[in-house]
């Protein structure tokens, strides 16, 4: 599905007519067998699902000819009788109504795909999206041994922008916080709301010095937006930089959560961040 997903519409149309022509073969060849019939609505199925709506409609004509032609090479006594041409009307309008009606589907389908990856309100990544990264990146960090880091936000005093100015200003404080830190850092980041009013950063290949200064800036950055906007909130920020990957993702989230909480209850609009499986090396004794 996902490979021809990426090819192009030729390659899919292609396709379907090589799947068309060996349908018709084999309908030709062996034309009591009924459940051929069903056959051909493969290529239709495949071409609308992954063309489009005109190239399967493409597809059906194609497959309703081929039938006929089929049906007329076995059955040469009623290849021009009303019954074969009722019978090659009726396989298009079966064609033709499954070509119409998957692309729509298809439609549905990414939409609902893409709620289930994508925050709707800020357009970054999803908790579960987040949760299927992390544990990718856990995995990457076992096998080749490399540090990454992951910070936690929250926004300080976000009740009191929906109280005073309206959810509206609210969700639009939100978006500008999953833009900014977007705009702010790698591609390779992956910026993701796991809460209503808190986001996670996912910094891969990232030691602790460096999270320190990419944690830093972003705050700096995050300041000086939402006072643009006048909004009279800040951020306190939970950074972990795993030395030694944790055993899940929960023990990972935990640990950068803990750390925002602390930030919190210390008054805020600070960074709490601590390097974890580090080692530790003894002081030196005299004799």
């Amino acid at each position: 599905m996902e490979y021809l997903r990426e090819e192009p519409q030729f390659a899919v149309t292609t396709l379907g007519l090589v799947l068309v022509g060996g349908v018709a073969i084999l309908y030709a060849l062996n034309p009591t067998a009924l459940s051929l019939d069903l056959f051909f609505l493969i290529p239709v199925a495949l071409t609308a699902w992954f063309g489009g709506r005109k190239l399967g409609i493409f597809m059906a004509l194609a497959s309703a000819t081929a039938w006929l032609i089929a049906d007329g090479i076995s059955k040469p006594a009623m290849a021009s009788s009303f019954i074969a041409s009722w019978n090659a009307l009726t396989k298009l309008g079966l064609f033709g109504a499954v070509a119409w009606t998957l692309p729509s589907l298809r439609k549905e389908h990414e939409l609902e795909r893409e709620s289930t990856l994508v925050d709707y309100l800020t357009k970054a990544a999803s908790k579960r999206t987040f949760e299927n990264a992390a544990e990718m990146e856990i995995r990457r960090a076992q096998r080749y041994h490399h540090p990454f880091t992951l910070a936690y936000l929250d926004v300080d005093k976000f009740k009191f922008v929906n109280d005073r100015f309206g959810h509206n200003s609210g969700d639009t404080l939100l978006r500008v916080i999953a833009q900014t830190i977007r705009n702010k850092t790698r591609s390779s980041d992956l910026i993701a709301r796991v809460g209503s009013d808190e986001f996670a950063l996912l910094l891969p290949e990232t030691q602790s010095e460096a999270a320190q200064i990419v944690v830093r800036r972003l705050q700096g950055h995050l300041l000086d937006a939402v006072q643009k906007n006048e909004w009279p909130v800040s951020f306190s920020f939970g950074v972990a930089t795993f030395i030694r990957p944790p055993d899940s993702v929960q023990e990972m989230i935990a640990k950068a959560d803990g750390l925002m909480q602390a930030a919190k209850v210390s008054g805020g609009n600070t960074v709490r961040h601590e390097v974890v499986g580090a080692i530790q090396v003894p002081p030196e004794t005299t004799a």
